[in-house]
């Protein structure tokens, strides 16, 4: 049998309300009492007991009259963020004080009359109570032991249920459906999750929101009450040494002890790479991660891997350096390198397609090696931003990974376009979230991530949106291992030793029994030597749109490029307007004509930057200023040529002259 709602239930839970928060029940009963014996004294000292003048009379009537109106006004004034029904009945009760005050003091006290004024005051107290109860705002609960983060956590109200929590890696994760006409994303709130981690005493960054992508009111919380990244795990050595690029390389750890899968080329169900963007501040470890990276890949049979770092390549350990295949520390060379990876994108291209492949393919012995390149500080790097685009755009399936390190990621040093063309992002520690949401995207952040908190105080903490990665691992923090970078340049130094006596191994020839010996088949025997020479069966001649892959010995070639040579002094911080600065690219280009160069490009005015500074000439004001010395007219002194990001110097007889 049920039991039936009544009075008693109503008064059941009046007095648990009242239990949890007594105080504002008990303040208006004991302003009233207070209020009788204020009216009490300032009878014998001003009102009837002590015999005042008229005069005295009218004045003190007045001032007590003043001061009850500021009293009823003020009450009014701040109780309008109230319910208006308590608002009146707390001016109500006001007006009654003060009228029982006025007349307790000028009239007298008699047993009629302060009888009336506790029957007035008893009354308007429980009306005041009974109206707090019934149609408070909702204020009169206990605070909770965390103040104001209760009201943080309203949303919470819209929960509708929870599943069962489970403990998975080390974290706690629970289903929540909210309310019809409720939206998970409101959990998703920096405030809300500060909150939950507050009140379950975990770490912040511990609180991830998962939205489920179906509907708008499921998803599931995951708390980790450890953290798991305080203590990075020690390097556990090359993960494929003498395998193959495609499997994945070993760099990073989630806090729930997975690896962080990083695999450059494309395959089944998920694209290569191309470009990859690692944004970290300074002494957020991303030079250890990157000389991780170079190692894995280094270590791999089918690529080749070139580190450019023209600001402190040279501190990098020299071992690290001889066992790269490419070691670019000069800031004009790696410019170089980059400008002609747009020429080799063509020729790998055509390699590749020749033979059927789409893509870059493992194991094709057609395919042209896999090429990883490593540029730390890039912004130094970025000439124009459609050469940049250009890579991003081509690289991926031609073999070509390229990451380009950086400390912010702001428009003048990785343009929009760039951004919005990236295969793939590595967040380390940065100044603050806004920081991190130019290259995080807006589901990585809302879910949780907060590179900001990090700074350079965790280096190596990590948040990673890579290719065939569920969206849902985006938002999981991850570290590097612990640093070493003696064990990693001896353990690459130890591989790369055993890998070249394995290939001397196999050039010497074997023996077949005794006393006798089969000469290796890698090598040309006297016989084959002769059909080689034999001009009646020439070799067959060399496909030019399908070269041979190169000796991986070789270190490769950077292009040689003719800059403009200026004889102006730096500006020793002198500041030039945008006119003097087309006048010294006029002057570039007169001087270039004169001693016969025939087409510049834009980092043939590096230069220029030396003397006008960085801050005033960024690589998009230079190609800018190249594309209006190319509009035709009398200003006229270059045009566009075939190459993409080349322009021809016109002769004055030419200017005008539209190009054929």
């Amino acid at each position: 049998m049920s039991r039936k709602t009544g009075f008693g239930d109503a008064a059941r839970g009046a007095s648990y309300v009242v239990q949890a928060n007594p105080l504002p029940y008990v303040v208006p009963a004991v302003a009233a009492v207070v209020n009788l014996l204020l009216s009490g004294v300032l009878s014998l000292i001003w009102g009837a007991y002590a015999n005042p003048t008229p005069w005295e009379s009218a004045w003190r009537s007045a001032l007590v009259l003043g001061c009850a109106a500021l009293i009823v006004w003020v009450t009014w004034r701040v109780g309008r963020a109230r319910k208006q029904e308590l608002r009146v009945m707390s001016m109500l009760m006001s007006m009654a004080s003060c009228i029982g005050l006025w007349v307790l003091t000028f009239r007298g006290w008699t047993v009629d009359s302060v009888l009336v004024y506790l029957l007035v005051m008893a009354t308007a107290c429980i009306g005041l109570a009974a109206t707090r109860l019934l149609r408070g705002d909702g204020t009169d609960t206990r605070p909770s032991l965390f103040g104001e983060l209760t009201e943080r956590v309203k949303e919470l109200q819209d929960v509708g249920k929870h599943g069962t929590p489970r403990v998975v890696d080390g974290r706690i994760i629970t289903p929540i459906e909210m309310n019809a006409g409720g939206d998970f994303s409101q959990l998703a709130k920096p405030e809300v999750r500060t909150a939950i981690a507050s009140q379950h005493d975990v770490p912040v960054g511990g609180v991830r929101m998962i939205p489920d992508r179906d509907t708008p009111r499921k998803g599931r919380m995951e708390l980790s009450p450890v953290d798991m990244l305080e203590n990075p795990a020690q390097w556990p050595g090359l993960s494929a040494p003498g395998g193959s690029i495609a499997e994945p390389l070993r760099l990073a750890v989630y806090q729930t002890g997975r690896t962080v899968p990083l695999v450059l080329p494309g395959g089944p169900g998920r694209n290569a790479i191309g470009v990859l963007i690692l944004l970290g501040q300074s002494g957020s470890g991303k030079t250890e991660l990157q000389m991780a990276l170079a190692t894995e890949a280094r270590s791999r049979q089918d690529a080749r891997v070139t580190y450019i770092d023209g600001r402190k390549g040279r501190q990098l350990p020299q071992a690290f350096r001889d066992a790269m295949h490419t070691m670019i520390c000069d800031a004009g060379d790696g410019e170089r390198y980059l400008d002609d990876m747009v020429n080799r994108v063509s020729a790998r291209a055509a390699q590749i397609g020749d033979h059927g492949h789409e893509q870059w393919t493992a194991g094709c012995p057609a395919c042209p090696a896999f090429e990883v390149v490593i540029v730390d500080e890039a912004s130094k790097f970025v000439e124009a931003e459609d050469t940049l685009v250009e890579l991003a755009e081509s690289i991926r399936s031609v073999g070509i990974f390229m990451l380009l390190g950086l400390q912010r990621a702001t428009g003048d040093r990785m343009p929009t376009s760039v951004r919005t063309t990236i295969g793939g992002v590595i967040c380390m520690g940065v100044k603050n979230a806004a920081e991190a949401a130019r290259v995080l995207s807006e589901s990585t952040m809302t879910a949780g991530a907060d590179p900001g908190q990090w700074g350079n105080k965790k280096p190596g903490a990590l948040y990673a949106e890579l290719p065939g990665v569920d969206e849902e691992d985006w938002s999981l923090p991850a570290r590097t291992y612990r640093p070493d970078r003696d064990a990693l340049v001896a353990e690459l130094a130890e591989h790369l030793e055993a890998a070249s006596a394995d290939a001397d191994d196999r050039a010497l020839p074997v023996p077949a029994g005794e006393g006798e010996l089969v000469p290796d088949e890698s090598e040309p025997t006297g016989d084959d030597q002769a059909a080689e020479d034999d001009p009646e069966c020439p070799p067959l001649p060399a496909d030019p749109e399908c070269p041979p892959d190169g000796d991986p010995r070789t270190p490769l070639t950077v292009p040689d490029r003719e800059r403009i040579e200026l004889f102006i002094e730096p500006s020793q911080g002198q500041q030039f307007t945008p006119e003097q600065v087309r006048d010294l690219f006029r002057q570039a280009i007169e001087d270039a004509h004169r001693r016969g160069i025939t087409q510049v490009k834009p980092s043939s005015f590096a230069p220029l930057i030396d003397i006008v500074g960085e801050a005033g000439l960024k690589p998009p004001t230079v190609t800018k200023i190249l594309r209006e010395l190319c509009q035709p007219g009398r200003g006229q002194m270059l045009r566009r040529a075939p190459a993409r990001g080349v322009y021809e110097i016109l002769l004055p007889e030419l200017v005008g002259v539209p190009a054929t």
